[in-house]
Formats: C-alpha cells, structure tokens, sequence
C-alpha cells in the first residue's frame, strides 16, 4: 500500500511538472490583420478635430516620442492627414544569471491618418534586423527546426513595447488644455 501511495504522489509531482512546462510554452496572444496574416496593431479613435488638427498633434507626439525623426518619418502630408514612419524596439534574452543582454532590433512600420474627428494607427511588419530581416510571424512556428522558447519572450516583449507606443500615441493625440489667466 505504502508504495502504491508513493507512486501516485510521484505520478502527480510529474504531472504538475508537465503541466507548467506546457503552460509556459503557450504562444503569446498578438493581433493579426485578417488579410495580411501580419502581427497588426489597428485602431480608428475617435477625437474632436479637424484632420489637420488631428496632425499637428501627431507631428509634435511623433517629436516628443522619438529622437531622430528625420530617420524615422519616411512620408508625411499634412495635406492629407498622413504619417508613415519605420522605427525599431529592442528586445533582450535572458541570461543564465538571469541579467538581459540586448538580443536585437525589430523593426516595425508605423502609419498613423488623420481625418476629420478620428484618427487611425496602423503598427505593422514587424522584422528582426539583419542581413535578412526575419518577419516577426515566424516566432510562432513551434515546427520550425530552429525553433526556441524564448521566441516566444521576444514576441511578448514587442508586444508590451507596441502597446506602450498606442498609449503614448493615444494620450499625445488628446487636445491641449490651454490655461487661462484670468484673475
């Protein structure tokens, strides 16, 4: 009987081992455009302004938030609300020790168009630099030979980095409050 017991308790030790393993391998949930099968991040918002307005806000959230804009803006026409920038996140792998070391750079295209009370973002074509850029979708592919677990790290990391730009985006595109002086 004793070993009976130390056998399902052996059992379910591994069991629970399994069961984490599994979960920690589960892939990251990420939006994906219907047609593209791209990792996209997309939204129309809705904010009062005209679609100049609308991008004027843009320009000065686009040159708070990045620092060298001059290489980041590939197109923009104000004429037509439209802003189409290529930028970079990083992402880091773990090292034993457990400190990051930068990994890479996955660039990413950035299109943001204004028009009369809303504004749309479109955060797409996401790529690991190098000589051959690697779409970012490839991570998902447990099948892949080369396939390693901490890809799936990598696509939360772009991930949270994506959606903090959203959030800044969102909150850089709110009217200014002007302040009066009236007393």
């Amino acid at each position: 009987m004793k070993k009976v017991w130390i056998g399902l308790f052996v059992l379910s030790i591994m069991n629970v081992c399994f069961a984490q393993k599994n979960k920690e391998l589960n892939a990251p949930v990420l939006p994906f455009h219907k047609d593209t099968k791209l990792v996209t991040y997309q939204n129309v918002v809705n904010e009062k302004g005209s679609p100049q307005e609308l991008y004027d806000r843009a320009m000065i959230w686009v040159k708070k938030h990045y620092k060298n804009t001059s290489e980041v803006i590939k197109k923009s026409d104000r004429d037509t609300g439209e802003i189409e920038m290529r930028s970079s996140v990083r992402i880091f792998s773990t090292l034993k020790d457990g400190t990051l070391h930068l990994k890479n750079l996955v660039y990413y295209k950035f299109k943001i168009e204004c028009r009369q009370d809303r504004y749309r973002y479109t955060i797409t074509e996401f790529e690991e630099a190098g000589t051959d850029p690697i779409p970012i979708e490839i991570w998902f592919d447990k099948t892949r030979p080369r396939w390693e677990p901490a890809e799936y790290k990598y696509l939360e990391q772009v991930n949270e980095q994506a959606l903090k730009i959203i959030e800044s985006l969102q909150e850089g595109m709110l009217p200014v409050v002007e302040k009066s002086d009236d007393w």
